[in-house]
């Protein structure tokens, strides 16, 4: 989110309503106001500190939607993306990701989703990935071809994979393994559990 987007949210202590005002209408100083529902004072943190709670109640709110996304998911099963189905695969570390069916096939294609792996039903129920109508014919190429592709990412399943993550083997694109530097070091680190990472072995 743009600076100029965030507003900082308050509630009056003596009545409890709540209020956001925009952080350019918040003075550079502390100050005190009266509530603008029952009239008592309020204290008003700098425009410097309001910008800094601003944020935070901004990546609160953001994880809290997030978090109810997931939630909701968790009830309804498989959400579409693109127009088509999503797949979710029954695999340690894989709780998170959800493919439509190009992912799901490139994915089949490198040897990340096994037929004998689980997926989950349009129902509800978890079934063998094998035996799933939908991934039958996948799974047939996969079986008629002479090779293997090398391994893809698994977020963004178009791109190839140059870095694994050492604690959870999730192979990586060069976007989900940012460079983090650490004192006078610079290495590769997982986006999505901040781990160390170590390069694609050749094939």
């Amino acid at each position: 989110m743009n600076e100029s987007e965030l507003s900082y949210k308050y509630t009056c202590p003596s009545c409890l309503s709540s209020f956001s005002v925009s952080l350019e209408k918040i003075p550079p100083v502390r100050a005190r106001f009266p509530c603008a529902n029952c009239g008592e004072p309020m204290d008003f943190p700098s425009r410097e500190q309001a910008q800094i709670q601003a944020r935070l109640q901004a990546e609160a709110a953001k994880k809290a939607a997030a978090a109810a996304a997931a939630a909701e998911l968790e009830k309804t099963g498989p959400i579409a993306v693109g127009g088509e189905k999503a797949f979710r695969v029954d695999k340690r570390g894989w709780e998170d990701d959800y493919f439509d069916r190009r992912g799901i096939r490139n994915l089949i294609r490198t040897g990340e989703i096994l037929e004998t792996d689980h997926v989950f039903a349009p129902d509800g129920s978890w079934v063998v990935a094998g035996e799933m109508t939908e991934l039958k014919p996948l799974f047939d190429l996969k079986r008629k071809s002479k090779n293997t592709p090398p391994r893809c990412c698994r977020t963004h399943t178009d791109r190839l994979a140059h870095f694994v993550c050492h604690d959870t083997e999730r192979p990586l694109c060069e976007e989900c393994a940012p460079e983090k530097k650490f004192g006078a070091n610079i290495v590769r680190v997982c986006s999505h559990c901040s781990g160390t990472t170590t390069p694609v072995s050749a094939p």
